[in-house]
């Protein structure tokens, strides 16, 4: 059960946070994150992910009950109110709710933030990364491409999330 993580915003440079996880995604789950089979981030990749600021950048945390990180969710402003959003879960914490948790609150400090709307390019064998952004989005667009599937979902002022 996911009640038992407690999500906290992170700040810039947590490179501690952004290692532990993504050396907990197996070879598999990294490919569907980063849709490279590199074993991890290049530097300059690594470099880009733990450059949050909380206003274009916003990051949170899923931090186990020991401290151990167990999943970060993200959005990065790309232009006109719109965001690039991704999550990742450790393997091992994976299917207990903790990735719709992650994204629920990176979603809403986006929103308080002045982020309108939401994107995210998800590989189209990752199944379950579409389940989670459909559960949070229900009435999000979907394109599918070639190898991916495009989502879009605006964040109306109310916290509801619509289709963008």
């Amino acid at each position: 059960m996911s009640a038992e993580v407690r999500i906290r915003e992170l700040g810039p440079g947590r490179y501690d946070v952004l290692d532990a996880v993504v050396e907990g995604l197996s070879p598999t789950s990294r490919y569907h994150r980063f849709h490279t089979p590199a074993p991890r981030p290049t530097p300059q990749v690594r470099e880009a992910l733990a450059a949050v600021d909380g206003r274009s950048h916003i990051a949170v945390a899923a931090f186990a009950p020991d401290g151990t990180p167990v999943g970060i969710a993200r959005l990065i402003a790309v232009g006109d109110g719109q965001s690039e959003l991704a999550v990742e879960v450790v393997d091992e914490w994976q299917g207990r709710g903790i990735g719709g948790r992650l994204v629920r609150d990176v979603v809403e400090r986006g929103r308080a933030a002045g982020h309108r709307a939401v994107r995210a390019a998800v590989l189209a064998e990752n199944v379950a990364a579409q389940a989670l952004f459909f559960t949070v989005f229900p009435a999000a667009i979907a394109l599918p491409a070639a190898h991916e599937i495009g989502f879009a979902a605006e964040l109306a002022r109310d916290g509801v999330l619509c289709a963008a």
